[in-house]
């Protein structure tokens, strides 16, 4: 992005996640709708679905305008709990309250190469094979060319610092909802001086809106402790503030749709090939490679890739409907396909299929998949042999 003088470009010839800075996506994104010639409507809520015996016609909005309707020829839920289907009667699976969920926040004023040179000058506090198949070494070469380093989910339990305030007492074992509060995984940009936490857990209900709403309260309450406890311990972060609080709660499974196939774990895990392939992901694996005590695992890719098929995405006895977020897809475990590179696949294939059926003036599980492939492949996506 040009906001970020290139932070993220050279993401690709590394193993970390995709770091970028969230405030400059945002406006990338607005600019990308409105080059498209897309109506985006802000604060407005899907509220109702307008279903005309099996067919999705259109959703009920609720904005400071007032109360609406929008008719549509094709619709795409990329709510991620799967809000649209729901309304519109899709039968649906719901995690309860088993849910894993949690909640980020943002630190400014972070003097990042100090952060980075910490783990310079202490060999071993810096977590190896932990959430991605790498070595300090290959997370400070990363940090070197693109000006961005991932400290690993669970890493915080691997160093000295949080052990010892853990053992302390001075670290508590929860803060409101939240445990696991030193996972501390974190994105960090050296040329804004930002870095991006993850940390904490809270498990409950994801379509519960009062406790979701509690555990936005308490999440609040332990960003705010955590900046504390980095600007008194972690180098780099002395003069180090909050500047963002999330917006929402990370929820990682809460609902989703029992489609035409259901993707399992073994089409993710060996190269698959679909016909119907809107797009693809590379075969994952992940193990325990840290033999520390408490050590997280790491995702290790193959050089092979399975293929994401569309009709995962169309929810049964539902028509007019898709569905453009990974969390929300027909699937035997609903996390397989929730990871953020994932939804950026299945929301392109669902917006290219959704546009390609209203021009056609068909429902979107009948449209012509060859002309879905062919304009995702104008797009530049990748994926097996099209469809004859």
């Amino acid at each position: 992005m040009a906001a970020t003088s290139g932070v993220g470009r050279a993401w690709h010839d590394h193993k970390g996640h995709i770091i970028y800075d969230v405030e400059g996506a945002k406006l990338q994104l607005s600019d990308l709708l409105e080059a498209a010639g897309a109506a985006c409507l802000f604060d407005t809520l899907v509220t109702g679905a307008i279903v005309e015996g099996d067919c999705l016609r259109g959703v009920f909005i609720d904005s400071k305008s007032g109360h609406e309707a929008v008719l549509a020829k094709a619709t795409v839920d990329a709510s991620g709990d799967a809000d649209v289907a729901h309304l519109a009667g899709a039968p649906l699976h719901e995690m309860g309250s088993r849910g894993r969920h949690s909640y980020c926040f943002r630190m400014g004023n972070v003097d990042v190469d100090r952060f980075v040179q910490y783990f310079v000058e202490h060999p071993g506090q810096y977590p190896d094979y932990m959430d991605v198949d790498w070595t300090f070494a290959e997370a400070l070469e990363q940090y070197r060319a693109t000006g961005t380093l991932l400290f690993p989910h669970g890493g915080g339990y691997q160093m000295e610092i949080f052990k010892a305030a853990v053992a302390s007492g001075e670290l508590p074992e929860r803060i409101g909802l939240y445990d696991a509060l030193p996972a501390c995984q974190m994105h960090a940009i050296r040329s804004l001086g930002v870095v991006h936490v993850i940390t904490g857990f809270v498990t409950l209900e994801g379509l519960d809106v009062a406790a979701i709403s509690r555990a936005m309260a308490d999440g609040k309450r332990m960003a705010f402790r955590m900046a504390d406890f980095f600007r008194r311990h972690v180098p780099g972060f002395e003069r180090a503030c909050v500047i963002g609080l999330a917006d929402d709660l990370g929820i990682r499974v809460s609902r989703w749709i029992d489609g035409e196939l259901q993707f399992t774990r073994a089409m993710k895990e060996s190269p698959t090939r679909f016909e119907d392939a809107i797009g693809r992901g590379v075969v994952e694996v992940d193990y325990k490679k840290n033999p520390s005590k408490g050590a997280w695992s790491c995702q290790t890719f193959r050089d092979e890739t399975f293929d994401i098929p569309f009709r995962c995405l169309v929810p049964r006895r539902v028509e007019g409907l898709l569905m453009g977020a990974g969390r929300s897809v027909s699937a035997d475990q609903p996390w397989l396909l929730r990871v953020m590179a994932l939804t950026m696949v299945i929301g392109q294939g669902a917006g290219v299929a959704a546009a390609v059926a209203a021009r056609a003036g068909v429902p979107p599980h009948r449209v012509d998949l060859a002309a879905v492939q062919a304009e995702l492949r104008r797009q530049g996506v990748e994926f097996g042999p099209q469809i004859a």
